[in-house]
């Protein structure tokens, strides 16, 4: 239930409105360390770019063991402040999700629903540890490994990408691979095997909107303890560097609040 609720109102966001243009990073690829990897891939990343804020119009395709719908969604992010996202079915908005550095606010409509509370909401949804952070780096297509511990991974080639894994995996172990030429994001992870949580996500190409390579589409995964989803958007529009609102209420018809269930 939680990742359904967490499909109708969370991960979407960019298209182009400015270029059409799709790149990809297919290539003779070339041998480089991890540490000048990362370099090339973090000089494209959304957090070292010149856009402050995100506005996005996109649609939305999720897939269950027991269900599937097409959803509308926008979405907004300040960077490193705040990510705004709203879910409409049949252009009725039935969802919203407001996440900012420290807490979680969330209500659903359809079964009047409500969350107000900290990162644990996401993190049982996703069945692994995540911070405002690494949301706003898996819906920019920034990499999610850490560069104090990237001497700790290990880099080889697969599938005309960089691959990079971690030597020494911890509890929550993260994989991710890269684009040549582009230095972009192409897959990453994060995997809780004592718990049999995998997330993953695949940005299967990018789009150069205002001399930014944002991802165009993506499709995530999620296996949490055996329960599988996916998925999958197209974006239709994106707006950069706007000034932006992001209003939210919980209405008074959503009179069921979620409760988290207790940590193993």
């Amino acid at each position: 239930m939680l990742f359904r609720v967490f499909a109708v109102s969370l991960l979407f966001f960019i298209v182009s409105c400015h270029s059409n243009k799709t790149v990809t990073g297919t290539a003779e690829i070339s041998a480089i360390s991890p540490a000048s990897l990362y370099k090339q891939n973090l000089s494209q990343s959304f957090q070292n770019s010149s856009i402050k804020t995100v506005k996005v119009d996109a649609k939305m395709y999720y897939k269950t063991q027991k269900s599937s719908q097409k959803l509308g969604l926008k979405m907004r992010i300040a960077k490193d402040e705040k990510i705004w996202i709203s879910g409409d079915f049949l252009g009725i908005p039935i969802a919203k999700l407001l996440v900012e550095k420290d807490s979680v606010h969330f209500y659903n409509k359809f079964d009047k629903t409500y969350f107000k509370g900290s990162f644990e909401f996401l993190q049982q949804i996703i069945g692994s540890k995540v911070t405002y952070e690494t949301l706003e780096q898996l819906l920019m297509g920034d990499l999610i490994l850490s560069n104090r511990k990237f001497k700790n991974y290990d880099l080889e080639i697969k599938d005309n990408a960089y691959f990079l894994s971690e030597s020494e995996p911890q509890d929550y172990a993260k994989t991710a691979s890269i684009y040549p030429i582009i230095y972009k994001t192409k897959y990453q992870s994060i995997e809780n095997s004592l718990k049999n949580n995998l997330f993953q996500v695949f940005y299967n190409s990018h789009q150069n909107i205002d001399n930014f390579l944002f991802p165009k589409k993506l499709e995530f995964q999620a296996n949490n303890q055996g329960k599988y989803s996916v998925i999958s958007m197209d974006y239709s529009k994106v707006y950069v560097n706007e000034d932006l609102s992001f209003p939210f209420q919980i209405p008074d018809s959503c009179d069921k609040q979620i409760i988290l269930k207790p940590k193993n």
